[in-house]
């Protein structure tokens, strides 16, 4: 049997706060020079998304940035 779970806005929630929880988890596993990388490398991604016009992406990493560092 497949799981196929309906194209919404729940289930978009739902793989965000999955993503967040899975970098967080990620994070506080390493230590801290490596978890400041991490941090580092989101940061510069942020900046590519907002380079890039991508606001969506941009606020997700920004709060995935701000919950790892």
């Amino acid at each position: 049997m497949k799981n196929q779970f309906p194209a919404n806005a729940e289930t978009m929630n739902a793989i965000v706060s999955g993503m967040g929880a899975l970098a967080l988890s990620m994070a506080y596993a390493l230590e801290p020079e490596q978890r400041a990388k991490m941090a580092e490398a989101i940061a510069r991604l942020t900046k590519q998304a907002e380079e890039q016009g991508n606001t969506t992406l941009e606020t997700l990493l920004m709060d995935m940035h701000r919950v790892i560092r």
